[in-house]
């Protein structure tokens, strides 16, 4: 199962995002990456911040000091705040240029521009997008998918210079989807299009030709690309974001997980007495029969030792075999024979010998030693 499915192929995401660092279809990794074809002498730079905030790092910029500039902006819709807008107002005045794409602006811009868009959902049919200016380019191209009828309906003509426009290809009404708006030294350069600019039409028939002129009204200064207004946000996808993204709170976090590491490992030793080393029961079992016998041997009475190896061994007899031991006859013999396997002569060599020491009263040490040697006998055939 885990093989299947890491196998398998990843569905397409189809989710549009806009980041830069993205390769799924309605992402702008092409056009990030391509920038520099279409604007040799630019150099690009991504600000994951509000513009107020970057201002407010780069106050230079709305001072109208050092290098022109140009800030970079696409997504489905751009929702800044009211500070960051004036901040672009007052870094366009100084000569700089802001470069927008998208389906809906700040309402604080288009208020201060005096222009309004419309969104025309109900249109499922293809779009045809064209330039107005000729002598950049005379095509048309033909969106099918994944662009939407957006369009400028309302503009102040007086700082306005139309760039491009909508077309149905159902219609031959064209609708202004492309505008170059004045103020102060720079200029607005707004674009109702963002999808066009997506990965998914950077690789479609002449689409990239589109993005390539339109790209051209952008003077060829430095490039400040916004990847904080996008439709999906790259942030640390964890709990502990907050903590992570400062740095302060980044080591702090990180050296207290240290230091609960070295204390693991260094109290990680069992904290208790030493246990004393016992030493094993020696096996005295040998010793016992051999004091035993001794004293048998000592006392030089040889029967009492008689009696307990045929009793003992009889009684081995019993629970080994299911034999009765009861009378050494013939029968027993032949059932032991059976039983063991052993041959009949030595069979009967030790029970005889066994039934003549039961009748012996005062047997000496050498029938002890015969006993023993036909016991062991006994043993080693049986195997025991």
């Amino acid at each position: 199962m885990l093989i299947n499915d890491f196998s398998k192929p990843k569905p397409i995401d189809w989710t549009p995002s806009f980041l830069s660092s993205k390769k799924s279809p309605f992402a702008t990794y092409i056009l990030f990456n391509e920038f520099n074809t279409f604007l040799p002498k630019s150099k690009i730079r991504s600000t994951y911040i509000t513009p107020y905030e970057y201002f407010s790092e780069n106050y230079s910029l709305l001072e109208n000091e050092g290098k022109k500039s140009s800030y970079f902006f696409i997504n489905n819709y751009l929702n800044l705040d009211k500070e960051s807008v004036n901040d672009l107002l007052n870094y366009t005045q100084q000569g700089n240029t802001v470069f927008m794409i998208s389906n809906g602006f700040p309402y604080y811009l288009s208020d201060t521009l005096n222009f309004n868009t419309v969104n025309d959902y109900n249109v499922k049919v293809e779009i045809i997008l064209e330039l107005a200016n000729k002598k950049i380019s005379r095509t048309k191209y033909n969106y099918n998918r994944a662009v939407e009828n957006t369009y400028f309906n309302e503009l102040d003509t007086t700082t306005t210079t139309i760039l491009g426009y909508n077309e149905l290809d159902l219609s031959n009404k064209k609708q202004i989807n492309f505008v170059k708006i004045k103020f102060g030294k720079g200029q607005f350069i707004l674009n109702t299009q963002p999808y066009a600019f997506t990965n998914y039409h950077m690789l479609e028939s002449n689409h990239a030709v589109y993005v390539s002129n339109c790209l051209s009204y952008l003077p060829d200064n430095d490039i400040i690309w916004d990847e904080r207004n996008k439709a999906e946000t790259e942030e640390i996808k964890s709990e502990l974001r907050f903590i992570l993204s400062k740095p302060a709170l980044k080591y702090a976090w990180f050296l207290a997980l240290l230091a609960m590491l070295l204390f693991m490992i260094f109290r990680a030793k069992r904290r208790q007495r030493i246990i004393p080393i016992i030493e094993q029961l020696p096996n005295t079992s040998i010793a016992f029969a051999k004091t035993i016998g001794n004293l048998y041997y000592q006392q030089g009475e040889p029967k009492d030792i008689i009696n307990k190896k045929i009793t003992f061994f009889l009684e081995h007899i019993r629970n080994l075999y299911l034999l009765d031991t009861q009378n050494l006859n013939n029968d027993f013999k032949k059932r032991l024979h059976n039983k063991t396997g052993i041959s009949k002569d030595e069979i009967d060599r030790l029970i005889n010998y066994i039934v003549a020491l039961n009748n012996l009263s005062n047997p000496k040490e050498n029938s002890l030693l015969t006993l023993n040697k036909l016991i062991d006998k006994f043993y080693t055939k049986t195997q025991l």
